[in-house]
C-alpha cells in the first residue's frame, strides 16, 4: 500500500480508535477459537478416544466443540457488528470532509473539473475506500492472526515439517508485493473512467431537453458507450490480472501440501508420528491456505481502495479559498461603499480581461455595467464576491480591502439574483429560505410579495411546501426568477448585484419583475450586468466597457448625446 495514502486513512480511523479495542478482540477471539475444532478432532477424538478406546474423554469431547462454535458465533456476532460501526463512521468522517473541503474550493477549481468527477469520487470511490478498510481491518486482521495462530501450532504438532512450508510462504509474499502496484495502476484507471462516465451522464441529463431538441440521443448514446467501453476495458484486464494472481497463489498453496505429504506418509508408516497428530497437521495445513488466500484477495481489494483513496486525496490536497485569502474581519452590516482601485486581472496570464479598471460606487448608488461580450462586466462581479484575486490592484469595501475581510462575512453583505436562476430540488419556501435560513415563515410570505411571487405560490398544491423539482423545471423562468427576487428579499443584503435578471422571461413576467426589482433596490448599493437597455432605467449612472477599461460613463442622456459606444449599442438595439 501507499505509505503516505495508509497514514492519511489511518488517520481518520484514528478519530473512533475506542471502537478498535472491541474490533480486535472479538476478532482475534472468534479466530482462536475456530482453530480449537482440529486439535480436538485430531490429537483428542482420534488418538485418545478412538486409537486409546477411552470413551470418558467423549462427552468432553462434544462440549468442546458446541462451546467452541457457540462461542466462536457470538465473537463472531461481535465482531461484525463493531467493525461496521468503525468502517462506516470512519468513511462517513472522510465523506464530510471531502465535501466540505470541496465546498470549500475556489471556484477557478470547478471551471475546470467536472461536476460528474467530483460526484464520482464523493460517492463511489468513498464505498471503494469503505471495501479497503472492510478489507484491512477485517480480512487482514482476521487472516493474519489465523495464520500466525496456526503456525504456532503447526509447529507445535510437528517442527521439521513447518520448517519445509516457510519458503513456500515467503514466495507467497513476494508474488503479492509483485502484484501489489500493478492491481493499483488499473484500479485507477477503472476509477477514472467511472468519473468520466457519471461526468457524461450528469450533464446529458441536466440537458436532457436540448439532447433531444436536437434529436442528438445517438450521438450521446455512442458517447456514454465509449466511456463504458473503457470501464469495460480496463475491468477485464484487472480481472485477468486477479486470475493470474489467485492462479499463482493457488499453486503455491498446493505445492505446500503435496511437500508435506509427501514427507509425512513416511514419519506415519514408521511410527514417528501418530495418525492423530497428521490428521490435525493436514487440518491446520487445509486452515492455514484459508486465511493465506484471503490476505491475497485482501490485498488485492485494498490496492483497488489505494486507487480510489488517490483520487479523494488528489481533491482534499487542492488547496481552499481560505488558504488563499486570509481575512479575518467581519462586518456586522455594510454601507455599500465600493471602490475599485487599477484593478487588472486575466483569468489567463496572457489574456487579461480588465486592465487598470478603477470605480467608486457609492453607498445606495445604482450602477449598471455595459458593454460588448467580453469587456469584464461579469468578472467584475467575481472579483466583488471574491471568487478570484486580483492580479493588480485592490478592491474595497466601506475602505477594507476586500482580501483582509472573512469572506463568509463578505458574501454575506451581497445578495445577487443571476440570469441564469438556480433553483435547489426542494420546496418553493425552502428555497427562499436560503437567503437567510433561521427566517419565520411571516418573513417568507413577506419576500414573496415583495418579489410578486406570493399570489401565484398561493395556487400551488402544497403552497410553500411545493416541490419545484430539478432546478426548479416545474416553473416557468418568470417564476423561477422571482423566487430568486424572494430569496433576495429575505437575504436583505445592502449590496445587490442583478446579472441581467430579466433577459430570459416574456414581457408580462418582466414587468413583475421589473416593479420588484424597484423595491428590492431601494437604499441599496446596487450593480446592474445589463445587455438589453430595458434593464437599465433603474440605474442613476451606467458604465460602458471595452476590452477591459471603462470607455464611457453618464447617464442614458449623456451618453446617447456623446455617439459613443452606447449610442451604437442603443441603436442595434433599436432596430432589433
Amino acid at each position: 500500500m501507499n505509505r503516505n495514502q495508509s497514514l492519511r486513512l489511518l488517520i481518520y480511523v484514528r478519530h473512533h480508535w475506542h471502537l478498535l479495542p472491541f474490533v480486535m478482540v472479538s476478532m482475534i477471539a472468534a479466530t482462536l477459537l475456530d482453530l480449537a475444532a482440529p486439535w480436538i478432532t485430531g490429537v483428542i477424538l482420534i488418538d485418545r478416544v478412538i486409537i486409546a478406546r477411552d470413551a470418558s474423554l467423549l462427552p468432553w469431547v462434544a462440549f468442546g466443540l458446541l462451546g467452541a462454535v457457540i462461542l466462536r458465533q457470538v465473537f463472531e456476532f461481535a465482531h461484525r457488528y463493531f467493525l461496521a460501526l468503525l468502517t462506516q463512521r470512519t468513511i462517513h468522517h472522510l465523506r464530510c470532509d471531502l465535501y466540505q473541503h470541496i465546498e470549500g474550493l475556489p471556484v477557478s477549481f470547478f471551471a475546470g473539473t467536472p461536476v460528474g468527477d467530483m460526484v464520482s469520487r464523493q460517492v463511489s470511490d468513498a464505498d471503494a475506500i469503505e471495501e479497503g478498510l472492510k478489507a484491512f481491518v477485517t480480512e487482514a486482521g482476521v487472516h493474519l492472526v489465523m495464520v500466525f495462530g496456526v503456525l504456532g501450532l503447526l509447529f507445535a504438532l510437528n517442527v521439521q515439517l513447518t520448517l519445509v512450508i516457510l519458503p513456500f510462504l515467503l514466495i507467497l509474499a513476494v508474488v503479492m508485493h509483485i502484484f501489489r502496484r500493478v492491481v493499483k495502476g488499473f484500479s485507477r484507471q477503472v476509477r477514472d473512467s467511472m468519473g468520466r462516465l457519471a461526468t457524461l451522464a450528469t450533464e446529458t441529463l441536466s440537458g436532457i431537453t436540448i439532447v433531444k431538441a436536437f434529436a442528438m440521443e445517438r450521438a450521446e448514446l455512442r458517447r456514454f458507450s465509449g466511456t463504458s467501453q473503457e470501464i469495460l476495458t480496463s475491468s477485464v484486464r484487472l480481472a485477468r490480472l486477479e486470475g493470474y494472481y489467485h492462479v499463482s497463489v493457488e499453486m503455491i498453496l498446493i505445492g505446500s501440501v503435496v511437500l508435506v505429504i509427501w514427507m509425512a506418509a513416511p514419519r506415519v508408516l514408521a511410527e514417528q508420528m501418530t495418525v492423530g497428530a497428521l490428521v490435525a497437521y493436514l487440518g491446520y495445513l487445509a486452515r492455514v491456505q484459508e486465511p493465506l488466500k484471503g490476505l491475497s484477495k485482501a490485498n488485492f481489494r485494498i490496492q483497488k481502495a489505494m486507487g480510489a483513496a488517490q483520487r479523494i486525496f488528489a481533491v482534499l490536497d487542492v488547496a481552499t479559498e481560505d488558504s488563499k485569502f486570509t481575512g479575518t474581519v467581519v462586518l456586522q452590516k455594510s454601507r455599500g461603499h465600493l471602490q475599485f482601485e487599477a484593478v487588472s486581472f486575466g483569468y489567463r496570464d496572457d489574456e487579461p480581461v480588465l486592465s487598470d479598471f478603477s470605480l467608486e460606487i457609492h453607498p445606495g448608488e445604482a450602477v449598471a455595467l455595459m458593454g460588448p461580450s467580453g469587456a469584464g462586466k461579469s468578472t467584475i462581479v467575481n472579483l466583488l464576491l471574491r471568487f478570484y484575486a486580483p492580479t493588480m490592484g485592490r478592491i474595497l469595501l466601506d475602505g477594507l480591502p476586500l482580501n483582509g475581510l472573512d469572506g463568509r462575512s463578505l458574501r454575506q453583505q451581497i445578495a445577487v439574483v443571476n440570469q441564469d436562476t438556480f433553483l435547489f430540488s426542494t420546496t418553493v419556501g425552502e428555497n427562499i429560505l436560503y437567503g437567510k435560513p433561521a427566517a419565520r415563515q411571516e418573513e417568507v410570505e413577506q419576500a414573496a410579495r415583495a418579489a410578486n411571487i406570493h399570489d401565484f405560490i398561493a395556487t400551488l398544491p402544497q403552497g410553500y411546501d411545493t416541490t419545484v423539482g430539478q432546478r426548479g423545471v416545474a416553473l416557468s423562468g418568470g417564476q423561477r426568477q422571482r423566487i430568486a427576487l424572494a430569496r433576495a428579499f429575505l437575504k436583505d443584503a445592502p449590496i445587490l448585484i442583478l446579472d441581467e435578471a430579466t433577459a430570459s422571461v416574456d414581457s408580462e413576467a418582466e414587468a413583475l419583475i421589473q416593479d420588484a426589482l424597484a423595491n428590492l433596490m431601494g437604499g441599496r448599493t446596487t450593480l446592474i450586468i445589463a445587455h438589453r437597455l430595458s434593464t437599465i432605467h433603474h440605474a442613476g449612472r451606467i458604465i460602458i466597457l471595452e476590452d477591459g477599461r471603462i470607455a464611457e460613463e453618464g447617464s442614458h442622456q449623456e451618453l446617447l448625446d456623446g455617439r459613443g459606444l452606447y449610442k451604437r449599442l442603443y441603436d442595434l438595439q433599436a432596430l432589433a
